[in-house]
């Protein structure tokens, strides 16, 4: 064993020590959060054990929903390109599970990811034995990477992804991720910034190929009718003219801005509704309440069934996991969080692909290239305050076609660079090979 690796196993193995009754003690209260702890922990149930079965089998590890989206992609061109595989998909979070077993159902085996300690990964690898181990986006787990080497699994990272804002990070440990890096066999890369970003943390450059994104070859929404756009007016109560400001997946401090915004958009848009989304639904009670302390009423998704239970506030909360891209259906405007906040950004293409101009603060760098693609198309715009946001979608409102145009030119480009999952899937293939 390396000696970073030693170092970093020891530090993991540690904490995980200390941590693990205090978290056992708060997540045992709930059936779901303590099955995700047991699994975490490489404690799978003998009923999860028996399912993996078949060759060739190929891991997809994707930390949540976004790269579980990419996962499916990727899977179901491998599955054309090679007939008969078997695929294995972990996530980390439960909103990633939720999404993972809806998109994929019968035809893959989801469960949660072990952390990254040597005896939580060596229990995942020795279950699932894939053939080949991928790793979706920027999940770079040293444990598990070496140890798949180990057992003979050949490893790559597909739609790779190392932001400017990620990179400060692995090079404060660049010589861990360096002996790490040497124990992938190929780097599918999404463009050739991620490509060079990765090469100098050390990996190797004969390796490295860049492949696009397969974010855009996500399942057109728009293809089969509008069954996620009847659901989402009937649930939300909501007439074919009333507008419909959407903010999605917003991180704490932003939700404050998006209500300064919505409230000053209110002057001129009286029948406006907002249906904000938070990024992690255990934050609904605390957006509750900066929702009431700016003196507007709100109602919970939860609480609406769109029959006898009936909007009636002005502002939706949405609780729920897995909601978020068919309620982008009904919007005339979003807004992606992450962004006003020093998070990298959301998707914004999940909007985008439904027609929907999209606003965002400047921190996208986790989402640079789809940023830079609906802003040439003319669907996207960057904010910095509520000022901003309120002038902006006020814009929009005012100019309905010029808005819808807008969105719709940016969903036009999304579907014309799609194609990039089929060549992810295609070094997936030279490996079983």
């Amino acid at each position: 064993m390396n000696l970073f690796q030693f170092v970093y196993t020891c530090i993991g193995s540690a904490a995980g020590l200390a941590l693990i009754p205090p978290l056992w003690l708060h997540q045992r209260r709930n059936k779901e959060d303590l099955e995700r702890f047991h699994q975490r922990l490489g404690w799978y149930p003998q009923a999860l054990r028996s399912k993996f079965e078949g060759r060739p089998r190929v891991w997809l590890h994707a930390v949540s929903v976004g790269e579980v989206g990419v996962a499916a992609a990727i899977a179901k061109s491998l599955q054309e390109q090679r007939p008969g595989c078997r695929i294995v998909l972990s996530t980390a979070t439960k909103q990633g599970l939720t999404r993972a077993k809806a998109l994929f159902q019968n035809n893959a085996v989801c469960f949660y990811a072990p952390v990254d300690i040597l005896g939580p990964s060596s229990k995942a690898l020795k279950m699932v034995r894939p053939d080949v181990l991928g790793l979706l986006e920027t999940e770079i787990w040293p444990n598990l990477i070496i140890g798949a080497r180990g057992m003979g699994i050949r490893t790559a990272v597909l739609n790779g992804r190392i932001s400017v804002r990620t990179i400060h990070r692995y090079l404060r440990i660049r010589p861990l991720i360096r002996h790490t890096l040497s124990h992938i066999d190929a780097f599918s890369m999404i463009s050739t910034s991620d490509a060079l970003r990765i090469q100098s943390l050390g990996a190797d450059e004969r390796r490295i190929a860049v492949h696009g994104n397969a974010k855009f070859d996500g399942p057109d929404p728009m293809a089969g009718g509008n069954p996620a756009k009847t659901w989402a007016q009937a649930l939300y109560g909501l007439q074919p003219d009333t507008p419909v400001f959407v903010a999605g997946s917003t991180r704490s401090g932003e939700e404050p801005i998006v209500l300064d915004a919505y409230r000053t958009l209110l002057r001129d848009f009286p029948r406006t509704v907002l249906i904000l989304a938070p990024r992690h639904v255990t934050r609904t009670d605390q957006v509750e309440q900066w929702v009431k302390d700016k003196g507007l009423s709100c109602q919970r998704r939860t609480e609406l069934d769109g029959k006898a239970n009936r909007r009636a506030a002005p502002v939706v909360l949405l609780d729920t996991i897995g909601e978020l891209a068919d309620t982008y259906s009904v919007a005339d405007l979003v807004f992606c969080g992450g962004s006003l906040v020093p998070k990298g950004g959301q998707n914004v293409l999940e909007p985008a692909v439904w027609g929907k101009p999209v606003m965002y603060g400047p921190s996208m760098e986790d989402f640079i290239d789809a940023q830079q693609l609906i802003e040439r198309a003319g669907g996207g715009r960057t904010v910095l305050n509520a000022d901003q946001m309120a002038a902006v979608a006020a814009g929009w409102l005012r100019h309905p076609q010029k808005a819808k145009q807008a969105g719709l030119a940016a969903r036009r480009a999304i579907l014309s660079h799609r194609g990039a999952a089929r060549k992810h899937a295609e070094v997936i293939v030279r490996l079983l090979n």
